[in-house]
């Protein structure tokens, strides 16, 4: 069977080799069975025939879950993947403000009318003092969540002579396991705010962690600089407004520019540049193809942000792999299975996880199964999607 991939924004081309023979790829496709983005909106009502979405990054706001998910659509992004290019960029970006690199870099340009060496080089020795900067060392950085990136962050910072305190109210032991041993870390979002001379943050955008830097939350902070290389509404616009106009705060570093703080002194506004390196962008499309294709081709669940993880190739003896989606109520495995053995059909395996909202079963049988079966396991009370993967 092949399948038709849409892609919704320029993909690397070493993710795209992945797909083989069995994919047809374009940005054209108007009936998709995946679609693969990096930045572009998707809503997925728009496209009834997709069975995922598969995001090149970590954010998924672009997406519309709660609509996929109601629909059976799995969503995909790529945690890690992007992990390096974005803490080395909170490196350069704390960088430019310690050294004053962009009001330098503005300065040096007000000489290019001079064309004598000497008048050259006196000009500079005598302008440069405006410029004086700060180190790294000895300063204490806060980190606001240790997913992969937050952990490069806090450990890069330990490299270049920084403390570091860390928030992190939900820790994922893999990740804690890569943390330098001498990071503090805790639970409590106050304390990291009031004992941080810089703050950078590195959690995903929900509802809970919108305007989580505000005007309340950000009055224990004495530091001197705010990072957010995450999502613009996590930090509150008025809140960095109102300290940087009061001297409190002396620079807002943001990948996500908007018209509100575009033109305020003091904000420095990158242009998404996160994850806008050839090897993290390799990296994110390598990762979203290779889930996808797995997804597609068995039903295999990795990194998806609405469905439960599930992995296992088919049962060697499998003809069929049936992939069940359905709300997680009881009684459903019980349902299922009672369809099946009506058909005569032997379930060679019976996988099945659940996140509490969604239902996910990967069921192999030993023959072909009938549309007849397929249509009434559809028909169950609580079933969202049904698939039936022919395998061989």
């Amino acid at each position: 069977m092949a399948f038709a991939i849409k892609t919704m924004n320029k993909i690397s081309p070493k993710g795209l080799k992945l797909f083989g023979g069995k994919y047809a790829v374009t940005d054209s496709e108007a009936t998709p069975d995946g679609i693969l983005v990096r930045s572009a909106q998707v809503d997925t009502d728009l496209f009834s025939s997709a069975l995922a979405v598969a995001r090149a990054g970590a954010g998924v706001n672009n997406i519309t879950i709660d609509k996929a998910s109601a629909k059976g659509v799995c969503v995909f992004n790529t945690p890690g993947a992007n992990a390096n290019a974005v803490a080395e960029l909170v490196s350069i970006g704390l960088g430019i403000v310690l050294r004053k690199i962009d009001k330098a870099l503005v300065w040096v340009r007000t000489l290019e009318s001079v064309t004598d060496v000497k008048e050259m080089d006196e000009k500079v020795e005598k302008g440069k003092s405006q410029f004086s900067g700060a180190e790294y060392e000895g300063k204490t950085m806060g980190v606001i969540g240790l997913g992969k990136i937050g952990v490069l962050v806090a450990n890069g910072a330990i490299g270049r002579g920084m403390k570091v305190v860390a928030y992190e109210p939900f820790p994922s032991p893999m990740n804690m396991l890569k943390l330098d041993s001498t990071v503090h870390v805790s639970t409590n979002l106050a304390e990291v705010i009031a004992a941080s001379d810089f703050l950078t943050v590195h959690v995903p955008l929900t509802d809970k962690t919108r305007s989580l830097l505000n005007k309340s939350s950000l009055e224990a902070f004495k530091g001197s600089v705010i990072l957010n290389f995450s999502r613009g509404a996590i930090v509150e616009d008025a809140a960095v407004i109102e300290r940087l106009n009061a001297g409190t705060l002396t620079a807002y570093v943001t990948d996500f520019p908007n018209p509100t703080l575009i033109k305020v002194p003091g904000v420095i506004s990158l242009p998404h540049l996160g994850a806008s390196t050839e090897e993290a962008e390799e990296n994110c499309a390598t990762m979203a193809v290779d889930q996808l294709k797995d997804y597609l081709e068995y039903g295999v669940v990795r990194n998806s942000v609405n469905f439960p993880a599930i992995d296992g190739r088919p049962a060697p003896s499998a003809k069929a792999r049936i992939v069940v989606i359905n709300q997680d109520v009881p009684n459903m495995i019980a349902e299922i299975s009672k369809v099946i053995g009506g058909a005569g059909l032997n379930i060679v395996s019976f996988k099945n996880e659940s996140n509490g909202k969604i239902g996910y079963n990967l069921i192999d049988i030993e023959a072909a199964v009938p549309a007849v079966v397929v249509e009434q396991i559809t028909k169950l009370n609580k079933v969202i999607r049904v698939r039936n993967i022919v395998l061989g």
